[in-house]
This record gives C-alpha cells, structure tokens and sequence, in this order.
C-alpha cells in the first residue's frame, strides 16, 4: 500500500497540465487515524488497501468530510493509472497518449471557501465515491472499471478505433438477428456462411452466455473471461447435437475471435470511430472494417474511400454548425442587436472558454443564468444542427461512393447509409449534449464544441 496516495490529490489545471498536491490536513488526519503508519511507509504492509478504504468510507458515511478527501485523492491517482493502462495497451498504434484520457476523467477540484453556492456539477471521482461498496470491490479495482465505463473517454477512444469490451462481452449481447443483419449489410456475406455464424452464435450463448449469467446471480463481476476448455468441448457438442457439425476447439476459439472483430469494428463504425486503416508499408494487408465499400478491389482505393467519407462528415458538421448559428443570429438580431451579439459571444464563453450560465450572464449584462439559457436555447440549437447534417450526408456520401464504388455495389447503399449515419450523428450529438451538462471551468473538446468555436473565431471574431 502507497500511503501517500490518499493525501496526494492530482488534477488538472485550466491549461490541461496536469499536477499532484500535497493536502496538508488531509495527510495529518490520515496519519492520525491510521498511527501504524508514518511518513516513510515503512509499516504499511501492517494494513491493506481493502481495510483503509473501509475505515475511511465509514468515517465518510458519518459525516467526516476529511475522509471523503482521502479517499478522493486515492481516486485520483487510480484514474491517473487507469489512464496509463490504457494508453500503454493501445495508445501507441491507436495515436493518443495517457494525458490526452485525463482530459475527459480528471476533472475533481477541491472546494474552498469561495465555493458559496453547492453545484450541481458532479466530478468522475464523486460519481465513483458515490457509487463505491467496500463490502463489494476494493476502491482501484472500481475507479478503473468507472472510468472505462466514462461515456466521454468511450467516445474519445471510438474516435481512435478502440472499443473497451472484450469479444466474449460483444458476442453474449449481440443477437442472432443483429448479426444477420451486420453481415449481410456490411459485409455482405452469403447466407450459408450467415447461417453457418449464426449456429455458432446460438451455440456459445447455450453454453458460455448461460454460464456467465449464472456466475453474475451468484455475485461473480468483472471483465469476462476467455471460453474454458471445457465451455468450448460443450459448444462442440452442441453443435454436432444440433446441426450435426463437427468443429475443433481451437477452430471454434478462432471462428468466435473473428466474429467478435467484425462486430467490435461495425460498432466503432457505427459509432462514428475510425475503421482499420490501411499501412502502405504492408501491402498485403486487406481491410477488415464495417464500411460502405463491399469487397473493395484495392486497398489503396478503399483507403481513400475511408478518408473521404470522414472528410465529409466533417465539412457537413462545420457546414450545419454555420447555418444554423447563422440562421439564428440573423433572427435575433432583427429583434435586438444586443441579443444577437450576445448569443454569439454566450456562445464562446460556454464552448470555448468552459464558462457556466452565471459567469455569462454576468459577462453580457443579464441579470440571471435562465436569461443566458433562454437566449442560447442550446438542445434546439443542437436538435436543428443535427436534422441540418442528416438532411445533406447522406447526400454527399452517396457521391464519394459513386465515385469509389462498383456500380454493382451502390444498390445496397441505401439501407447501410441509414444505419450508419443516424448513429454517426446521433452519438455525435449526445456527446456534445453530455458534454454541455458537465461542463466546469474548462473548453469544452467534443468535435462539435470545437467545431462551433472555429466558426465563431473566424467569422464573427469571438
């Protein structure tokens, strides 16, 4: 045990450096209660983690805000190493680094006396305090599941083709419906190989998928395992029970691997994630991603394919986003200049510059933070930009494709187009929305803030 870490509080500041401070009372209260150990930690094997957090939980339970801190300062640490773990496992072929993950989970400050007024803003570490049982889990191994669960960091890792879920979670909630659908819409396989999968599917949920559900009604968490040998003996069985197939287990381990990756790469697709890329540096490698192009004949083609299509997706955000804004501004300054400039400027300070409704309205002369809110009317500003971007995509994407594609192919456009943008803009649109709702001092960084924040920089100088 690391005494040290409940006393040693990381966050990050307004400039997204991030530093580690040392709270005085929150270490001489530590030490107090917990006298075998000292500052030197040379007798902290005496205790474990498990029976300081329990102490501390209960201390907090009852009112000792001191407690709380201890243990919010141990958070932070665990979100700091959860970070790590993540962008050590995937940050180097994926293209981000541990501090780019701290952005979106490191968000905790410590209250002073100038916080007169509670908020009603709820950092990632209370969230985890919140929802914390020492009789459950200890407080690491639940700071890394919460923050692997963060909606943002999930939305951020998409954006970068990683899909925190394991290929036995992905195949226990995928359906048989839903696979025949993915592959016959996005990879257009044919039917004796769908049914083939499909035997396959219905055979692990038999086997492995009732196993796990009956693991978590006796109290059984956490990530879930590998196949054992003897769950994979069983799917066999069952399929030469029921379909009169004989496969061999370390085939069968292979198939269900594969048919995890197509789902885990339609679902960061669908998410509006990056697909497999394709290294010029290896040119044998083929694309193995949930995109509009079927059976591409050349890599290289199907690449700029890729490229393109997430192009638009941004020139038809940066396009809705002006519009709309436009739009509104020219209505509101029919009515009021003053209102229309201070629509534009509301809106820096809330997207860019991280300010709340108060701070704004302060800023722009209103005289309370439900004017500021009625002034931006930010959900129907959103509402509108999203019917503006799926209004014009789908119409834009059919051109790239009918450039890139085989004529034969564009007949099957039409359905994989409305699956896959309305999710595309969806997830893009809630994340801007939750993003808004807890926001705390800090630019908003979701693709539609940062895309509002350019238009307003540089065509009204905000």
């Amino acid at each position: 045990m690391k005494a040290s870490q409940y006393w040693q509080f990381l966050k990050l500041k307004a400039t997204g450096q991030c530093i580690r401070e040392t709270i005085a009372n929150a270490r001489e209260f530590f030490l107090q209660q917990f006298p075998a150990i000292d500052d030197s930690e040379s007798n902290t094997k005496e205790l474990s983690d498990l029976q300081v957090q329990r102490q501390l939980w209960q201390l907090s339970q009852n009112g000792e805000a001191i407690a709380e801190l201890c243990l919010r300062c141990f958070i932070s640490n665990q979100i700091e190493q959860t970070c790590y773990q993540i962008a050590n496992q995937f940050g180097n072929n994926h293209g981000f680094k541990h501090h780019d993950l701290l952005l979106f989970v490191l968000n905790d400050y410590i209250e002073t006396l100038r916080d007169r007024h509670p908020s009603r803003f709820i950092s990632v570490s209370r969230e985890i305090l919140d929802s914390f049982d020492p009789d459950r889990s200890n407080l690491a191994t639940w700071t890394s599941r919460k923050v692997k669960q963060n909606r943002e960091l999930n939305a951020f890792l998409l954006e970068h083709g990683v899909y925190l879920v394991s290929d036995w979670a992905i195949l226990n909630d995928t359906s048989q419906k839903q696979l025949e659908r993915i592959y016959t819409e996005f990879y257009q396989t044919d039917l004796h190989s769908i049914q083939l999968s499909k035997n396959l599917l219905e055979s692990y949920h038999a086997i492995y998928r009732v196993d796990r559900l009956q693991s978590r009604l006796n109290g059984s968490k956490g990530q879930c395992p590998p196949p054992t040998p003897e769950q994979l003996q069983k799917i066999s069985e069952y399929l030469a029970l029921n379909y009169s197939t004989s496969i061999a287990l370390t085939t069968i381990l292979d198939r269900l691997q594969e048919m995890a990756g197509k789902l885990r790469q339609y679902r960061i697709q669908a998410r509006g994630g990056k697909p497999h890329q394709i290294s010029f540096d290896q040119p044998n490698l083929t694309i193995n991603s949930a995109s509009l192009l079927a059976n591409p004949e050349d890599d290289r083609e199907a690449f700029n394919f890729l490229e393109a299509y997430r192009q638009q997706f941004e020139q038809s955000l940066e396009k809705a986003i002006a519009k709309v804004t436009e739009v509104r501004y020219i209505r509101l300054k029919q009515r009021s200049s003053d209102n229309a400039v201070n629509f534009l400027t509301g809106l820096s300070l809330f997207h860019c510059h991280g300010q709340t409704m108060s701070e704004i309205a302060t800023e722009v002369g209103l005289e309370a933070q439900y004017q500021v809110t009625r002034l931006l009317k930010l959900k129907e500003l959103r509402s509108d930009i999203r019917r503006e971007i799926l209004g014009s995509l789908c119409e834009d994407v059919i051109g790239i494709v009918e450039f890139y594609a085989n004529p034969s192919q564009l007949s099957e456009l039409d359905r994989k187009l409305e699956v896959i943008l309305q999710e595309l803009v969806d997830e893009e649109m809630d994340r801007a929305e939750t993003e808004s709702i807890k926001n705390k001092g800090t630019p908003l960084r979701s693709r539609f803030a940062m895309k509002l924040c350019k238009y307003l920089r540089q065509v009204h100088k905000c």
